[in-house]
């Protein structure tokens, strides 16, 4: 009997234990670390650029491709913001993984931008003196 016991009590633990899948309809982590990042890309274009009227519309149609993009919509995004934020130490490590991924982009276009640089230098330097 206690070999009994201990077995569901095992059981109920374990599976408590377990990673737990989001609900239907809810992104799972994955997928979202991705879309969070790619969102907070654009605002940080959005956020560089002086704010106009035209400006709010463009960023409404990058915004609706990311969603597009990540084969999700606007709402599921929204609903599953919600319920990611109500764990807050999921949403804390997600958040970790965007900003590595924002960090990496980050590093990618400064080398890129350097190396842009570099080469206009070197083609001052060839010019005729």
């Amino acid at each position: 009997m206690k070999a009994l016991k201990l077995f569901f009590v095992s059981m109920v633990f374990l599976s408590a234990c377990g990673q737990k899948q989001p609900p239907e309809g809810i992104i799972d982590k994955r997928k979202m670390v991705r879309i969070l990042a790619d969102l907070h890309t654009i605002d940080g274009y959005m956020s560089s650029l002086m704010s106009t009227d035209t400006l709010r519309v463009a960023g409404n149609t990058y915004y609706a491709a990311v969603y597009k993009n990540h084969n999700t919509s606007k709402p599921v995004f929204e609903k599953s913001l919600k319920y990611y934020s109500m764990q807050p130490v999921v949403l804390d490590s997600m958040y970790s993984r965007v900003d590595n991924i924002l960090k990496w982009r980050a590093d990618n276009l400064t080398k890129i931008l350097e190396a842009k640089q570099k080469k206009a230098d070197a083609k001052i330097n060839d010019l005729p003196k």
